[in-house]
């Protein structure tokens, strides 16, 4: 699982931006929607933080960030910082549900349709129930993906319908 995630944040980055915020004593992060989240709910603890005019690498540590240089900055709030986006729940358990080949191949069927890993809007992934439900959304279509679990044969099969028209089917093995 962790190669995978690896992978993900070296193969496939999606950089936010936002603002550190305090809040009784409490780090927050507002995006650029102005939507506020807990720290812990990134992905990663890793952020680039705009320091005079340039990004430092950095780890988010509660109310700390811990530089790259080895320098710690107290959060005080309004710190612009960048950080990785986060995969759907969902989304993520089905990617690390499948084998490790059928993981690169899924991931090459989402990018050959246009969109991106981070595009899923709404999932609904549920190992134990026969179906599973996707909703991916890009800058002009979107997708839509029906996974089938076939676990008595120990298979997956895959759904794939674009918002103009594009069909694909694939089957995958789950051993």
């Amino acid at each position: 699982m962790e190669n995978r995630m690896t992978y993900l944040q070296q193969n496939h980055p999606k950089w936010c931006n936002g603002y550190l915020l305090m809040e009784n004593g409490h780090c927050l992060i507002e995006d650029e929607e102005g939507d506020i989240m807990m720290p812990e709910s990134l992905q990663s603890s890793m952020i680039c933080l705009k320091e005079k005019d340039r990004w430092t690498k950095g780890e988010l540590l509660g109310s700390v960030v811990l530089c790259d240089n080895g320098k710690l900055m107290e959060v005080k709030g309004g710190e612009r910082i960048q950080y990785t986006a986060s995969l759907s729940k969902g989304w993520l358990d089905l990617l690390m549900f499948v084998p490790e080949s059928v993981f690169y191949q899924i991931i090459d069927y989402v990018e050959q349709l246009g969109f991106s890993v981070y595009d899923c809007v709404f999932s609904s992934f549920h190992p134990s129930h026969r179906v599973s439900f996707f909703q991916f959304s890009g800058d002009m279509q979107s997708l839509a993906l029906q996974c089938h679990h076939h676990s008595d044969a120990n298979q997956v099969h895959l759904e794939w319908t674009t918002s103009d028209g594009h069909r694909l089917m694939s089957q995958f093995d789950l051993t």
